[in-house]
């Protein structure tokens, strides 16, 4: 097998619509060995990012930091995207709306993006790797879709309990002003630009200082937080409470316990995480009625640093201590 030295990771910017008839971004991620023949994987991978986020926490165009790249000169067919809202997608940026939901992700833009990497492959399933939000989705498309269509789940940062998490000192913050469409969240945050080495509440809050580089910490604050939508919120906020996650147009709220939540998934977790706490992870393996594995990064658990949200992914550290373990379980899974 080629080495990643002897290869070239190439991107292809991709556009799809979905059927409420927004445009959404996706980025492919192959690999071409240089000299050799590179085995190819059976399924493609799909990485989601979270909330005020976008594709690029896979991807900073820093090639020892980027996950995406490092999956594709593995052999995997690699697609990462924005949801609606998002920079590469459909949103206020483009004046193609101001308001967006869970519900719109969960019932347009991932069935979108799941049937149309299905197709291009030619395969049944693929493997879904999820930053934050992004593993929320992955268990509840399991719930709203087909857990078929998963062929192996991994979670980095995500739980369904974020009762633990400071994220609770923001939610009547966003409360009140949530007569605004959406919360320029990137406006609030980028005067912490200048700021980003240093051992801040705001940095902490995002990653852990001591395991981000500081021109990746510039970078996220930069490229990456983006606007959330008030719907977007109104929805996701109840997780924090553990009450479950309601639709907006009724019914039984999504819940974590729910056994259309079949896909065994790996749940990779900071000991330092001050939004996704690891209260909040543990409660989420407790409930949970699929075959289910918890890792747990830091330092009291054999770490070379402590551990925070951001950082799980593209934190110094990571591509040694943290991707090896997901490879590991997307290897495994692909294998069958």
């Amino acid at each position: 097998m080629a080495t990643e030295t002897q290869q070239r990771v190439q991107r292809e910017d991709i556009k799809i619509v979905t059927p409420d008839h927004w445009k959404i971004a996706l980025y492919r991620y192959t690999s071409t060995a240089l000299g050799a023949s590179l085995p190819q994987k059976k399924h493609p991978v799909l990485l989601l990012h979270g909330i005020a986020s976008n594709h690029r926490v896979w991807d900073f165009g820093h090639e020892d930091l980027s996950f995406a790249r490092h999956l594709a000169s593995r052999g995997y067919i690699v697609y990462s995207m924005d949801l609606r809202g998002r920079c590469g997608s459909d949103g206020p940026h483009t004046g193609r709306g101001k308001q967006w939901s869970i519900d719109d992700f969960l019932l347009c833009d991932l069935p979108a993006a799941t049937e149309y990497i299905i197709e291009q492959h030619g395969t049944e399933k693929l493997h879904w790797v999820g930053h934050s939000m992004g593993g929320i989705l992955g268990f509840f498309y399991q719930i709203r879709h087909k857990a078929a269509n998963l062929h192996s789940f991994t979670t980095f940062a995500s739980a369904l309990n974020y009762t633990y998490s400071t994220i609770n000192h923001f939610r009547s913050w966003l409360d009140y002003i949530s007569a605004m469409q959406y919360f320029p969240v990137p406006q609030f945050w980028r005067p912490m630009q200048p700021f980003a080495g240093l051992n801040t509440f705001w940095n902490r809050f995002l990653w852990n200082p001591e395991n981000m580089r500081p021109e990746i910490g510039q970078a996220i604050i930069r490229e990456m937080i983006e606007p959330i939508a008030v719907n977007e919120w109104n929805q996701i906020k109840l997780i924090s409470a553990a009450e479950g996650m309601p639709r907006l147009s009724g019914g039984f709220p999504h819940r974590a316990d729910d056994r259309r939540i079949q896909v065994p998934v790996l749940m990779l977790a900071g000991d330092r995480d001050w939004l996704c706490a690891l209260d909040g992870v543990e409660w989420t393996m407790d409930q949970l009625q699929c075959e289910k594995k918890l890792i747990v990064f830091g330092k009291e658990y054999g770490s070379a640093t402590h551990y925070g949200h951001m950082d799980l992914v593209c934190g110094i550290s990571a591509p040694r201590e943290v991707w090896p373990k997901a490879v590991e379980w997307i290897d495994k899974r692909d294998s069958m």
